[in-house]
């Protein structure tokens, strides 16, 4: 039996060539231009924008969530019903990561001694009507265009899997990754920039590092054959 893969293989991101240093060299400078704008944004969103880091990386889920959805179009032959349990079962996911996103936010900007549970909720209370927005557009801008794009195209599956779906991995690796990051190294490093007089908050520091570590994790998605590209566009799904 087959079912849905939610985020495409991020098993193959991980298990990457030892040539990978060599494949990241010879990436052309277009593409990796184009990954930097697209992360340039994020990243003022979080330093400028004033969008807190436990709201960016709600944002992201539902993102992950909203693919999810859409991609029903491009496999319609799956069935509605398998699709929607897969998404059901993706949000269920989501929201495991996120209760330890959200915990793990409070261990970085309280410490250990105090509720990190109830300090990283009061990081939602940061949620603005300008934050909302700029959510918002964010989530339509980025799929809108990406849908557009992969309907235009002679093959939308392989333009979608990309685009979009490789998208989806990096970012499902990178909240995974984070809960690490921000337990263990959260409060080293904030500790670090405050001693050579950097004042950064642990929302804004925590956000800088995931839209890092998603920027390093798309490169290496770049490095990807096209026959692997392929393969993912034909079949999304673990059997």
């Amino acid at each position: 039996m087959r079912r849905v893969q939610s985020v495409p293989i991020p098993g193959r991101l991980l298990m990457r060539k030892p040539r990978l240093i060599e494949e990241l060299r010879a990436l052309p400078p277009r593409t990796i231009l184009g990954i930097a704008a697209g992360h340039a944004v994020l990243l003022a969103g979080v330093l400028w924008g004033g969008v807190p880091y436990v709201l960016m990386q709600g944002l992201l889920a539902a993102e992950l969530v909203i693919v999810n959805l859409a991609t029903i179009a491009l496999y319609p032959q799956r069935g509605w019903r398998k699709h929607l349990w897969d998404t059901a079962k993706l949000v269920g996911i989501l929201l495991f990561l996120l209760f330890f996103l959200v915990v793990t936010f409070g261990i970085a900007s309280e410490g250990e001694s105090g509720n990190a549970l109830a300090v990283g909720v009061a990081g939602l209370r940061d949620f603005t009507g300008g934050t909302a927005l700029w959510m918002l557009a964010y989530i339509v801008v980025h799929l809108g265009v990406a849908l557009w794009q992969a309907f235009q195209s002679t093959d939308p599956r392989r333009i979608w899997a990309q685009q979009t779906l490789a998208g989806s991995a990096t970012t499902f690796i990178a909240m995974f990754l984070m809960v690490f990051v921000a337990a263990f190294l959260g409060i080293p490093m904030s500790t670090g920039l405050r001693s050579m007089g950097v004042e950064l908050d642990a929302s804004a520091l925590l956000g800088a590092l995931m839209v890092l570590l998603r920027f390093g994790l798309a490169l290496v998605v770049a490095t990807m054959p096209a026959k692997e590209l392929d393969a993912i566009a034909a079949n999304p799904y673990l059997t």
